[in-house]
Order: C-alpha cells, then sequence, then structure tokens
C-alpha cells in the first residue's frame, strides 16, 4: 500500500515565499490570500503570484 503524501496549499507556498523575500527586499507589503504586493521607495510596485499547476 503506497503512503499518500500530504497536499501542500497554495497559501502555505504563499506563505514561504513572502518570508523569504521580506527577509531580502527593503519595501513594503500588501499579503493576500495566494498573493503578495511589493511596493518599492521608488514608485514601483510589483505583485507575486502562486498558482498550482495541474
Amino acid at each position: 500500500m503506497e503512503k499518500q503524501q500530504e497536499k501542500i496549499s497554495v497559501k502555505d507556498v504563499t506563505e514561504e515565499i513572502t518570508l523569504l523575500i521580506k527577509d531580502e527586499m527593503v519595501a513594503t507589503y500588501m499579503e493576500e490570500e495566494n498573493a503578495l504586493q511589493i511596493h518599492f521607495s521608488n514608485g514601483q510596485s510589483f505583485r507575486v503570484t502562486v498558482e498550482e499547476m495541474e
């Protein structure tokens, strides 16, 4: 019998990526369900989105 592995959620991956990015970049952040908005002091903004590939 095969042991079924626990499924990793999009939210879990998003949270881990958020922690890594916040450690490396000086910016303000707004967390979303499956994304992270990054706002830099020079006016640029980015959204990093996590989506499961099936």
